[in-house]
């Protein structure tokens, strides 16, 4: 778009922002988005462009942006398939057998060994309801899906698609849908 006062006006690749371009730019000059800090190449032919002058800070924030997803993903699927408390649940049905058998002079045969895994069954379920309902496991999830949503938001915002998202992150398709869909009920993206 030029402005009729030697100078035209192309948009930010970062923040969208119109930026005034001069005449005296050349092609291949560098100027820098007055907004957001972004410094772009004057590209110059049927229409005025700015592209990114250096993609290498780009390339490390993806990279270290893909890195913390992939961290995340694994904390993430690391916690959701821990025994934690419920482990213990183990120790307790055959600390009850050993009492049984000891304290009460119970005989070791079949019944005992099923009342043994019963408790420790029920043991363990309760204290991973437990655990779920009141303790670490369930902050430690809820963190790691909003650090995840966050993530996937930042890809979002610089530009990547969906599609990016799922062939780059394949494993947290419902972390990427769900963040998309609760920025679309917020209004935040269409």
């Amino acid at each position: 778009m030029t402005n009729g006062g030697g100078s035209a006006t192309a948009r930010c690749v970062y923040c969208h922002e119109e930026v005034q371009v001069s005449d005296r730019y050349a092609h291949g000059d560098h100027i820098k988005c007055g907004k957001c800090g972004t410094k772009h190449k004057v590209v110059r032919g049927e229409r005025l462009r700015l592209v990114l002058a250096d993609v290498g800070p780009v390339r490390e924030a993806l990279a270290q942006n893909d890195a913390l997803v992939a961290r995340l993903e694994t904390q993430l699927a690391q916690t959701r398939g821990s025994f934690g408390l419920g482990a213990n649940g183990l120790v307790i049905g055959v600390g009850w057998a050993v009492y049984e058998v000891v304290a009460n002079h119970t005989p070791v045969d079949s019944a005992l060994l099923w009342r043994a895994a019963a408790l420790a069954f029920v043991c363990a379920l309760l204290l991973e309801a437990a655990n779920w309902a009141f303790l670490a496991k369930r902050s430690r999830i809820t963190r790691l899906t909003l650090e995840l949503a966050a993530a996937v938001w930042s890809r979002l915002k610089k530009g990547a698609s969906l599609a990016d998202l799922e062939r780059d992150v394949p494993r947290s398709s419902y972390a990427i849908y769900r963040t998309v869909s609760a920025l679309l009920d917020a209004g935040q993206i269409e």
